[in-house]
């Protein structure tokens, strides 16, 4: 008999990797709020702030494909390493270029170290969905994904406010604290004595497409990449429609602020909750309740003028992501080869973000030229839409079958 597996806390190699990612993440929310700030305070620009935010999603769609190839080629944890340090030197450009040069020079730099900023999450989050795996027992995969799905939204809910703290006391110091976030996840890293590769001979991987490939012949998967693909934009899009919403109704800056926290409680409280409902739930239960609390959730807000009901709006419709997103990737993580780990999470990541963009932007022109009231009515009517299609699916059928293979058999 096979001895059972530690517990994830006991677990020494991923307690080291949840909390140098999870210090990072805080730190990346700290320079997430500072980088517009910072923007319209040296140029008073609003659209520089808009490039500048630009900056750091183009990333996502132009290094995805080419990180998930590298997360194949080499050790993943030495990568994750090298690239956390790359981005503690890029973050330090930003005090740097304010120390040295007036406010029309120091934006472009804080483009530059934006985009960098973006490629170095890009590289993070693709090796360390590939790490996981080698880290934790098959059986435990589901709720590894879930406590760092807790650490995401965790750091999203204390990021913000503390972001904006720190920018009071000196515009630079957000970007120094990231840069000290960096250094705390490559130092836990380099501590982590597991999930080295062995690749016996095996031959360096060089094509680009083929997790893409890989996750195109899997029904269920490639079902779920797409609806995802469909339903971000919803979700990004939401936050500037309840800011806009709250701000015409003449809730103060702080008070959007404490919204905001309160509508990523939600999604930090389903992560908390996400191994214990992972447990009662089907994952096709999960993919269509969560399609429903967001279908549901939409239309209230031609009614709810108060930014504390708007943010608990907000939270509901994020209850469950983390459920799902916990469920969804422990079966691809646990389907997908060692050899292809990389390169099969970076084509979900660039498939399922891929429209995210376009939320805010849609959002944004919808307002300006038709009203709130239609922007909320077209929201609703694509949730609505993506809910009845995630209902109907037969592809969400094979799920539960597959999820359990997944997660039961040897590792990969």
């Amino acid at each position: 008999m096979s001895e059972a597996p530690r517990p994830l806390r006991r677990n020494r190699d991923f307690v080291l990797l949840w909390t140098g990612q999870g210090t990072s993440a805080v730190g990346s929310q700290l320079s997430l709020v500072a980088y517009p700030l910072l923007v319209l305070e040296l140029t008073r620009s609003a659209a520089l702030a808009g490039l500048v935010g630009f900056a750091r999603t183009l990333p996502i769609v132009l290094l995805a494909l080419p990180a998930g190839v590298l997360a194949d080629r080499l050790d993943r944890r030495r990568l994750m390493i090298a690239t956390a340090l790359a981005g503690a030197v890029a973050l330090t450009a930003v005090p740097v270029a304010l120390a040295a040069g007036s406010g029309r020079m120091a934006w472009p730099v804080i483009a530059a170290v934006a985009f960098l900023d973006g490629a170095v999450f890009v590289m993070g989050y693709v090796s360390e969905r590939g790490l996981v795996p080698r880290l934790v027992a098959p059986g435990q995969l589901r709720e590894a994904v879930a406590r760092n799905e807790a650490r995401l939204f965790g750091a999203q809910v204390a990021g913000p406010p503390l972001g904006g703290l720190l920018f009071g006391i000196a515009r630079a110091v957000p970007f120094v604290a990231d840069a000290c976030s960096y250094l705390v996840a490559a130092l836990s890293l380099s501590l982590i004595r597991g999930g080295r590769r062995v690749r016996d001979g095996e031959p360096a991987p060089h094509d680009v497409l083929e997790g893409l490939r890989w996750l195109w012949r899997r029904r269920l998967l490639r079902f779920c990449m797409l609806l995802f693909a469909a339903s971000n934009p919803v979700y990004t899009g939401l936050y500037l429609l309840v800011v806009l919403i709250a701000r015409r109704h003449g809730a103060s800056a702080s008070l959007v602020g404490l919204m905001l926290g309160i509508a990523a409680g939600g999604g930090f409280a389903g992560a908390l909750l996400a191994p214990r409902l992972a447990r009662r739930l089907t994952p096709r239960m999960a993919v269509v309740g969560e399609s429903w609390m967001l279908a549901a959730a939409v239309p209230w807000l031609l009614i709810a003028h108060n930014a504390l009901l708007l943010g608990g709006l907000v939270a509901v419709a994020e209850l469950i992501t983390p459920v799902t997103n916990s469920m969804i990737v422990s079966i691809r993580v646990g389907l997908a080869p060692d050899a292809l780990q990389g390169r099969v999470q970076a084509a979900s990541t660039l498939v399922s973000f891929s429209a995210g963009w376009a939320g805010p932007l849609l959002v944004g022109v919808l307002v300006s030229s038709a009203g709130v009231s239609v922007t909320v009515l077209a929201l609703a009517g694509w949730t609505a839409l993506l809910a009845v299609i995630a209902t109907l699916s037969g592809s969400l059928g094979e799920m539960a079958e597959t999820g359990e293979s997944s997660l039961s058999g040897s590792r990969r």
